[in-house]
């Protein structure tokens, strides 16, 4: 076949099995199989073992544009499992970058254990998407065992705060070493930038006023209509402030940005066009919010 018809009927070629020795297995499925529900798997592993994981977007032909406005990442997690549905996750052993293409892959090793599958479809401006299934196919080198689970949405926040914990640069401010709060900027694996702060003060709130000064080819989490942030992050809590991600993956993108923090005992921002809020522009507070902006505790988390 000429390969100018070759792009034309294809988009990519799949590798049906890596290695002809290796075990193989696959699955179809959604991202969000339910509301409020994203689709995972529990990964056992019986012996050492080297594997390869690819996770595939199912998009048509005209649907191409998409791409740039959705990205895809997978990663295998060890989990500890809380009550209400919730997990905490206490490392990320395999990773792959946050990819704007039709799929993405990794690799690694694994000790025996049990370990949790999280495919990933980061959608930063809420667009209305005519698909969202997904095929995955973990190559390994010894027999494995996947079983399809389904867990709430609430998880995406805990792997972000995590992933910017295990893999971000800790800010340096004059005051860091002894006022109790700690920032987090992630850019490693991420293609852009998320914004961590941690209040680790017993009897203080965090005060933090975040401003984009300049932004290219960028999409932003959140934001006002003069790229501000404003939030109260309570007594022994973390927050994800902000995510930036580059828009265009084809492009050049540029993130200007500056922030300034106080510690008050006061529990609502100080600003005179805010009135008596706790974040600008607000965010879902209540108890089973899938906002990933949403303060966190720490004292239930087993990373300190």
């Amino acid at each position: 076949m000429p390969f100018i018809s070759f792009v034309k009927y294809f988009e990519c070629v799949d590798i049906c099995k890596i290695r002809p020795d290796w075990y193989e297995v696959r699955d179809s499925a959604n991202f969000y199989p339910e509301q409020g529900m994203m689709q995972c798997y529990y990964l056992t592993i019986k012996s050492l073992t080297e594997l390869d994981i690819t996770l595939h977007r199912k998009i048509s032909k005209n649907l191409r544009i998409q791409r740039s406005e959705v990205s895809l990442c997978v990663a295998i997690v060890n989990v500890e499992e809380r009550t209400h549905g919730n997990y905490r996750i206490y490392s990320i052993p395999i990773l792959s970058q946050r990819g704007q293409h039709k799929f993405v892959s990794t690799d690694g090793f694994l000790q025996p254990g049990t370990y949790l599958i999280l495919p990933f479809l980061f959608n930063p401006i809420n667009k209305q998407m005519d698909n969202t299934e997904f095929n995955i196919a973990v190559h390994s080198s010894c027999s494995i065992d996947l079983e399809r689970i389904r867990i709430s949405l609430r998880i995406q926040r805990e792997f972000l705060i995590k992933l910017c914990i295990f893999y971000g640069e800790e800010v340096q401010t004059r005051n860091s070493m002894d006022d109790g709060v700690k920032i987090y900027e992630l850019k490693k694996f991420w293609d852009g930038l998320i914004l961590l702060v941690e209040n680790r003060n017993l009897n203080k709130n965090v005060h933090f006023h975040f401003r984009c000064t300049l932004s290219q080819n960028a999409f932003i989490s959140r934001k006002d209509s003069n790229h501000q942030l404003f939030d109260v992050i309570p007594s022994m809590h973390r927050q994800i402030i902000v995510t930036i991600a580059r828009k265009n993956a084809s492009h050049s993108f540029t993130i200007g940005h500056d922030f300034q923090y106080i510690l008050s005992s006061q529990d609502f921002i100080k600003n005179s066009h805010i009135n008596k809020q706790k974040h600008w522009p607000n965010i879902d507070e209540s108890i089973l919010s899938e906002d990933i902006h949403l303060p966190q505790s720490i004292s239930n988390t087993k990373h300190q």
